[in-house]
């Protein structure tokens, strides 16, 4: 019979595993077997701690999905000034996805397979508010001439465009150009930088 320490760590090993092989192999492309086999465990114990493969990525999904969305709103509710708090975003958004890269997968996967779920996700976490100040904000910046009239929505679509592209691209980049992954989270860190100079750039007047 396993101790408490003893279903931990095997909890902790599946879960481990499983985030490895979710983000080199995708959802669809990692099987229950191989997960148990890179973690010295088997079908039955994971289908007992986690019931089956998608309960499994969710957990992990949600975990990390927490995370980053804490970080983000944490940033959105602050009274920074407009262009910092900006800038802070999407520091949220490279930090977080650098310390959880298996986000912008699994969002795909979510989105292909099952799309009604996501959004139910993101309503959760009340979202609402926090977007409605932040527009505010654009609308009373621009009125003063500090910034180009721009939309809460366009500036979403932009920043999360740029940031979480970079990572959805990372595997196939690694093997394009022939760099290692932390010779890749090099580049990122470069292109961080980059981004919030052309975000920056485009709004102002």
């Amino acid at each position: 019979m396993f101790s408490a320490k003893d279903n931990t760590d095997v909890k902790g090993r599946i879960l481990e595993v499983a985030r490895r092989l979710f983000i080199e192999k995708g959802y669809n492309g990692t099987s229950i077997r191989e997960i148990a086999a890179a973690s010295e465990t088997n079908v039955a114990m994971i289908n007992y701690y986690y019931h089956s493969k998608y309960n499994l990525f969710e957990y992990i999904f949600e975990e990390a999905f927490d995370v980053v969305m804490n970080r983000v709103f944490s940033v959105l509710r602050s009274d920074l000034p407009i262009l910092e708090l900006i800038e802070e975003w999407i520091d949220s958004y490279y930090e977080s996805l650098m310390e959880y890269p298996q986000i912008p997968i699994f969002i795909l996967y979510e989105v292909n397979q099952h799309p009604e779920r996501l959004p139910e996700r993101i309503k959760r976490r009340e979202p609402y508010d926090i977007f409605l100040k932040i527009s505010k904000r654009l609308e009373e910046e621009a009125q003063q001439g500090n910034i180009r009239e721009t939309s809460v929505l366009d500036l979403l679509l932009n920043i999360l465009s740029l940031c979480i592209f970079p990572f959805i691209f990372g595997s196939l980049a690694v093997k394009v150009t022939g760099r290692s992954m932390d010779e890749y989270h090099e580049v990122l860190v470069q292109h961080k930088d980059y981004v919030k100079r052309f975000v920056i750039q485009a709004l102002k007047p």
